[in-house]
């Protein structure tokens, strides 16, 4: 089967980025599913930075204190 098919194409950095969709398909769907896109986008981020927080605690937890501890001599009577 032969579809018609509309290509977008944005190159960032060197890289080629490509939105296909059928070429009947209507504005605002296309709007509602680049807004899905971008929340699919923000979860993975959030699950990131989530992750970087958890390492980064567990890193510090394993570290032991750097607590200064005095040892007082007895004073001569």
């Amino acid at each position: 089967m032969l579809k018609n098919v509309s290509r977008l194409e944005h190159v960032v950095n060197d890289k080629f980025y490509h939105l296909l969709c059928d070429s009947d398909s209507p504005i605002s769907d296309v709007k509602d599913a680049l807004f899905q896109f971008l929340k699919y986008i923000g979860n993975v981020e959030d699950q990131i930075k989530a992750a970087k927080a958890k390492e980064e605690a567990e890193k510090a937890a394993s570290q032991p204190s750097a607590t200064v501890v005095v040892d007082e001599a007895p004073k001569p009577e």
